[in-house]
């Protein structure tokens, strides 16, 4: 069977800067170089601005569908 390496340090002891150098990677290093910025997807704004700026529906309804609708009967009405 293998055998584990000797630990650098006792278990019961935490690890020094070199030794916890040592045992990261090339990834666990970039990962620390380069930290994860949370709330890239909310383009900016908190959730709480997001929440209050948002299209909401109305309760009337499409006004604005009715009103533009209203609006182009009444052009072309006055047209003829």
């Amino acid at each position: 069977m293998a055998t584990l390496p000797p630990a650098g340090s006792p278990p019961g002891e935490p690890l020094t800067p070199e030794d916890e150098e040592a045992s990261l990677d090339e990834y666990d290093l970039y990962s620390l170089g380069h930290p994860y910025v949370a709330g890239g997807g909310r383009k900016g704004r908190t959730k709480r601005e997001a929440a209050a700026n948002t299209n909401r529906p109305s309760p009337g309804g499409h006004e604005r569908k009715l009103v533009t609708k209203f609006q182009n009967s009444e052009r072309k009405k006055a047209q003829r």
